[in-house]
């Protein structure tokens, strides 16, 4: 039996005010850059200090008002990826930072999104999430921070970075693993002038000095 969009919510709402995290419903029938808010459960209203009727004329807005958007272009990508595969059972996880009322600092929240209704062609038109708090777990936010600096690095370099030719990034990865410029030279077959060229190459176009910066390119870009 195919139910509409309004009697799924309904049936999702008996069951969402038991569950430990906050289940919300988008209405993206319009396209995700017109995505509202159609559904929270109460957990979620209490904590934004909202009204689902205030939340649904947000739109977008929504995202900007309650989230840290540093990390929103990554997001939109998996959501475009979720939205054009029509696969009602892909899902994909992430971490989020949420604004809480009367809390000065970002609340850390693991959330799992996937598609909720479909119209008749198979087009997405509603997403749902569940969200859950982990900020009483010390050691997770902590570990989401590292992450979501990791991410933001990868991102604002990743045109410099691919900038450098395949040699100079050898060249990068063995300098993040402390090796000098003759060892270098001696696993690549090439001479220490040719590495002490690459290493001033790197430091030029990726704006660095340190051997620490090296390490943080080669880390984030999964060289080491």
């Amino acid at each position: 039996m195919d139910y509409s969009v309004e009697e799924k919510i309904e049936k999702i709402s008996e069951s969402a005010e038991m569950m430990p995290g906050v289940v919300i419903i988008h209405d993206i029938s319009k396209g995700l850059q017109e995505l509202k808010t159609v559904y929270m459960s109460s957990r979620g209203l209490t904590a934004l200090g909202m009204s689902l009727q205030e939340l649904t004329e947000l739109g977008i807005q929504y995202h900007h008002k309650f989230f840290n958007n540093d990390d929103m272009e990554g997001f939109l990508v998996k959501l475009e990826k979720l939205f054009s595969s029509k696969d009602p059972n892909e899902t994909f996880t992430f971490f989020q930072q949420v604004r809480i009322k009367d809390r000065d600092e970002w609340v850390w929240h693991t959330s799992s999104i996937k598609i909720f209704h479909q119209d008749s062609d198979g087009n997405p038109t509603h997403l749902i999430t569940i969200a859950i708090p982990v900020d009483k777990m010390k050691h997770i936010p902590n570990k989401a921070e590292r992450m979501l600096a990791e991410n933001t690095f990868y991102h604002r370099n990743y045109d410099k970075f691919n900038s450098l030719g395949k040699r100079a990034k050898e060249v990068l990865a063995l300098v993040a693993s402390g090796k000098s410029s003759q060892e270098i030279a001696e696993e690549l077959n090439i001479t220490v002038d040719t590495v002490n060229t690459h290493r001033k190459i790197i430091k030029k176009k990726l704006g660095i000095s340190s051997s620490y910066e090296f390490t943080e390119y080669a880390h984030a870009y999964d060289l080491i």
